[in-house]
Protein backbone atom coordinates (compact mmCIF):
# COMPACT_ATOMS: atom_id res chain seq x y z
CA UNK A 1 0.00 0.00 0.00
CA UNK A 2 2.85 2.31 0.90
CA UNK A 3 4.07 2.20 -2.60
CA UNK A 4 1.29 2.78 -4.51
CA UNK A 5 1.20 6.20 -2.52
CA UNK A 6 4.26 6.75 -3.29
CA UNK A 7 4.84 6.86 -6.95
CA UNK A 8 1.98 5.85 -9.79
CA UNK A 9 1.98 5.64 -13.42
CA UNK A 10 5.79 6.56 -14.36
CA UNK A 11 5.66 5.36 -17.70
CA UNK A 12 5.65 8.22 -20.35
CA UNK A 13 2.76 9.18 -21.79
CA UNK A 14 0.49 8.61 -19.04
CA UNK A 15 -0.55 10.45 -15.96
CA UNK A 16 2.00 12.13 -13.69
CA UNK A 17 3.31 10.72 -10.17
CA UNK A 18 2.05 12.37 -7.06
CA UNK A 19 4.51 13.29 -4.40
CA UNK A 20 4.97 11.12 -1.20
CA UNK A 21 2.11 12.30 1.55
CA UNK A 22 2.77 13.19 4.94
CA UNK A 23 0.32 11.06 6.02
CA UNK A 24 -2.52 8.45 4.76
CA UNK A 25 -5.21 5.78 5.49
CA UNK A 26 -6.24 3.58 3.25
CA UNK A 27 -8.79 2.52 6.36
CA UNK A 28 -8.80 -1.23 5.42
CA UNK A 29 -8.24 -2.70 8.95
CA UNK A 30 -12.37 -3.10 9.11
CA UNK A 31 -11.32 -4.37 12.56
CA UNK A 32 -9.86 -3.00 16.00
CA UNK A 33 -9.41 0.20 17.65
CA UNK A 34 -7.06 1.80 15.52
CA UNK A 35 -6.23 2.84 11.65
CA UNK A 36 -2.77 2.85 10.17
CA UNK A 37 -0.74 5.57 8.89
CA UNK A 38 0.42 4.57 5.33
CA UNK A 39 2.75 6.81 4.80
CA UNK A 40 5.61 5.82 7.44
CA UNK A 41 4.90 8.97 9.91
CA UNK A 42 3.46 7.23 12.57
CA UNK A 43 0.17 9.17 12.72
CA UNK A 44 -1.51 6.55 13.39
CA UNK A 45 -5.42 7.32 14.11
CA UNK A 46 -7.35 5.85 17.30
CA UNK A 47 -11.54 5.16 16.70
CA UNK A 48 -13.54 6.31 19.21
CA UNK A 49 -17.17 6.91 17.93
CA UNK A 50 -16.36 6.57 14.20
CA UNK A 51 -17.30 2.62 13.42
CA UNK A 52 -15.93 0.27 10.25
CA UNK A 53 -17.73 0.47 7.30
CA UNK A 54 -17.82 -0.51 3.56
CA UNK A 55 -15.60 2.16 1.98
CA UNK A 56 -14.79 3.10 -1.93
CA UNK A 57 -11.75 0.66 -1.73
CA UNK A 58 -12.04 -2.17 1.03
CA UNK A 59 -13.69 -0.73 3.96
CA UNK A 60 -13.57 2.81 5.62
CA UNK A 61 -15.30 4.27 8.31
CA UNK A 62 -18.55 6.22 9.45
CA UNK A 63 -20.18 8.34 12.31
CA UNK A 64 -23.89 9.22 12.47
CA UNK A 65 -23.96 11.61 15.05
CA UNK A 66 -22.02 14.21 16.49
CA UNK A 67 -19.85 12.31 18.56
CA UNK A 68 -15.64 12.35 18.57
CA UNK A 69 -14.63 10.36 15.73
CA UNK A 70 -10.64 8.85 14.63
CA UNK A 71 -7.96 11.19 15.42
CA UNK A 72 -4.49 11.42 15.93
CA UNK A 73 -2.55 11.79 18.48
CA UNK A 74 -0.56 15.21 18.51
CA UNK A 75 0.12 16.14 14.51
CA UNK A 76 0.10 19.56 12.92
CA UNK A 77 -0.61 20.71 9.51
CA UNK A 78 1.51 22.14 7.62
CA UNK A 79 2.37 26.03 7.70
CA UNK A 80 3.07 27.06 3.99
CA UNK A 81 1.49 24.79 2.08
CA UNK A 82 -1.30 21.61 2.17
CA UNK A 83 -3.32 19.08 0.27
CA UNK A 84 -6.10 17.32 2.04
CA UNK A 85 -8.03 14.80 0.08
CA UNK A 86 -10.58 12.02 0.32
CA UNK A 87 -13.66 9.64 -1.01
CA UNK A 88 -16.61 10.95 1.16
CA UNK A 89 -19.72 9.75 0.73
CA UNK A 90 -22.94 11.53 2.28
CA UNK A 91 -25.63 9.05 4.73
CA UNK A 92 -27.22 12.06 5.13
CA UNK A 93 -27.53 16.23 4.13
CA UNK A 94 -30.23 17.68 6.41
CA UNK A 95 -30.81 21.41 5.51
CA UNK A 96 -28.61 23.22 7.62
CA UNK A 97 -26.52 21.01 8.80
CA UNK A 98 -22.94 20.49 9.99
CA UNK A 99 -20.94 17.80 9.10
CA UNK A 100 -17.22 17.71 9.08
CA UNK A 101 -15.42 14.95 7.17
CA UNK A 102 -11.43 15.47 7.91
CA UNK A 103 -9.41 18.16 9.45
CA UNK A 104 -6.93 19.68 11.95
CA UNK A 105 -8.63 21.19 15.02
CA UNK A 106 -7.47 22.76 18.03
CA UNK A 107 -9.73 22.56 20.87
CA UNK A 108 -12.91 22.67 18.66
CA UNK A 109 -11.55 25.51 16.39
CA UNK A 110 -11.40 24.58 12.99
CA UNK A 111 -8.15 25.23 11.45
CA UNK A 112 -7.96 22.95 7.87
CA UNK A 113 -10.88 20.90 7.30
CA UNK A 114 -13.48 19.55 4.77
CA UNK A 115 -16.99 19.47 5.46
CA UNK A 116 -20.17 17.97 3.57
CA UNK A 117 -21.76 20.72 4.29
CA UNK A 118 -21.32 23.78 6.92
CA UNK A 119 -24.74 25.15 8.35
CA UNK A 120 -23.65 27.05 11.04
CA UNK A 121 -23.38 30.41 9.86
CA UNK A 122 -20.19 30.65 8.48
CA UNK A 123 -20.19 31.35 4.67
CA UNK A 124 -22.88 29.30 2.49
CA UNK A 125 -25.16 26.83 4.07
CA UNK A 126 -26.03 23.29 2.57
CA UNK A 127 -23.26 22.76 0.15
CA UNK A 128 -19.44 20.88 -0.14
CA UNK A 129 -17.05 23.25 1.96
CA UNK A 130 -13.59 23.52 2.62
CA UNK A 131 -11.70 25.89 5.68
CA UNK A 132 -8.39 26.35 5.93
CA UNK A 133 -7.72 29.14 8.50
CA UNK A 134 -4.81 31.73 7.64
CA UNK A 135 -3.44 33.73 10.48
CA UNK A 136 -6.13 34.66 12.36
CA UNK A 137 -8.89 34.40 9.35
CA UNK A 138 -10.41 31.19 8.74
CA UNK A 139 -11.18 31.50 4.97
CA UNK A 140 -14.20 29.35 3.63
CA UNK A 141 -14.02 27.89 -0.38
CA UNK A 142 -17.95 26.08 -1.13
CA UNK A 143 -18.54 23.70 -4.14
CA UNK A 144 -22.06 22.70 -4.65
CA UNK A 145 -24.63 20.69 -3.21
CA UNK A 146 -23.54 16.82 -2.37
CA UNK A 147 -25.63 13.84 -2.87
CA UNK A 148 -26.89 11.34 -0.11
CA UNK A 149 -25.66 7.93 -1.01
CA UNK A 150 -22.68 8.66 -3.58
CA UNK A 151 -19.17 8.19 -3.44
CA UNK A 152 -17.24 11.64 -4.05
CA UNK A 153 -13.79 12.80 -4.60
CA UNK A 154 -12.46 15.88 -2.34
CA UNK A 155 -9.24 17.92 -2.37
CA UNK A 156 -8.88 20.88 -0.42
CA UNK A 157 -5.05 22.83 -1.58
CA UNK A 158 -3.37 25.81 0.12
CA UNK A 159 0.33 26.77 -2.09
CA UNK A 160 0.81 30.53 -0.57
CA UNK A 161 -1.42 32.36 -2.67
CA UNK A 162 -5.26 30.84 -3.09
CA UNK A 163 -6.97 28.08 -2.00
CA UNK A 164 -8.45 25.89 -4.39
CA UNK A 165 -11.19 22.94 -3.34
CA UNK A 166 -11.13 20.20 -6.38
CA UNK A 167 -14.62 17.78 -6.99
CA UNK A 168 -14.01 13.96 -8.68
CA UNK A 169 -10.44 15.55 -10.16
CA UNK A 170 -11.61 18.82 -11.56
CA UNK A 171 -11.13 22.05 -9.98
CA UNK A 172 -14.98 23.55 -8.85
CA UNK A 173 -13.65 26.85 -6.79
CA UNK A 174 -10.41 29.18 -6.25
CA UNK A 175 -10.50 31.97 -3.18
CA UNK A 176 -7.56 33.91 -2.75
CA UNK A 177 -5.64 33.58 0.22
CA UNK A 178 -2.02 34.57 2.26
CA UNK A 179 -0.68 33.64 5.67
CA UNK A 180 0.73 30.39 7.64
CA UNK A 181 -2.06 28.29 7.78
CA UNK A 182 -2.84 27.86 11.58
CA UNK A 183 -1.61 24.09 12.22
CA UNK A 184 -4.45 22.51 15.03
CA UNK A 185 -3.16 20.02 17.15
CA UNK A 186 -4.87 16.66 15.89
CA UNK A 187 -6.19 15.06 12.26
CA UNK A 188 -9.76 14.13 13.46
CA UNK A 189 -11.89 11.83 11.24
CA UNK A 190 -15.31 11.28 10.45
CA UNK A 191 -16.29 13.74 13.49
CA UNK A 192 -15.58 16.78 15.15
CA UNK A 193 -12.65 16.67 17.64
CA UNK A 194 -12.50 16.37 21.78
CA UNK A 195 -13.62 20.17 21.84
CA UNK A 196 -16.46 19.71 19.70
CA UNK A 197 -17.43 16.02 21.18
CA UNK A 198 -21.33 16.64 21.40
CA UNK A 199 -21.52 19.92 19.76
CA UNK A 200 -22.43 21.67 16.99
CA UNK A 201 -20.62 19.13 14.11
CA UNK A 202 -22.10 15.82 12.82
CA UNK A 203 -20.37 13.46 10.79
CA UNK A 204 -23.48 11.56 8.63
CA UNK A 205 -21.40 10.09 6.05
CA UNK A 206 -18.44 7.50 5.25
CA UNK A 207 -14.52 8.28 4.44
CA UNK A 208 -11.87 6.29 2.69
CA UNK A 209 -8.35 6.76 1.39
CA UNK A 210 -7.95 9.78 2.84
CA UNK A 211 -4.20 11.70 2.11
CA UNK A 212 -2.25 14.75 3.60
CA UNK A 213 0.67 16.48 1.51
CA UNK A 214 2.60 19.35 2.57
CA UNK A 215 2.49 21.03 -0.63
CA UNK A 216 -0.33 22.15 -3.25
CA UNK A 217 -0.99 19.09 -5.27
CA UNK A 218 -1.44 20.42 -9.37
CA UNK A 219 -5.23 19.09 -10.84
CA UNK A 220 -2.93 15.91 -12.43
CA UNK A 221 -1.47 14.87 -9.87
CA UNK A 222 -4.85 14.77 -7.79
CA UNK A 223 -6.83 12.82 -10.68
CA UNK A 224 -3.41 10.60 -10.54
CA UNK A 225 -4.00 10.14 -6.39
CA UNK A 226 -7.69 9.73 -6.85
CA UNK A 227 -7.26 6.60 -9.53
CA UNK A 228 -4.88 5.35 -6.58
CA UNK A 229 -6.26 3.34 -3.51
CA UNK A 230 -3.78 4.43 -0.83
Amino acid sequence: MLGSARSVLMKPGTAPSFPAPIAAYAMNENSGTTTVDASGNGHTATLNNATWATGHTGSGLTNLGNALGANTAVFLAPSAAITMMAWIKPTSLPAGGSDIACGFFDSGNTDVAIFTQRGDGFSTPNVLQGNIRLGASLVAINGSALTVGTWVHVALTYDGSNIRLYVDGSLVNTVAGTGAISPGDNLTVCGPDSGNAGGSYNARLVIDDLRVFNTALTQPQISAAMATPV
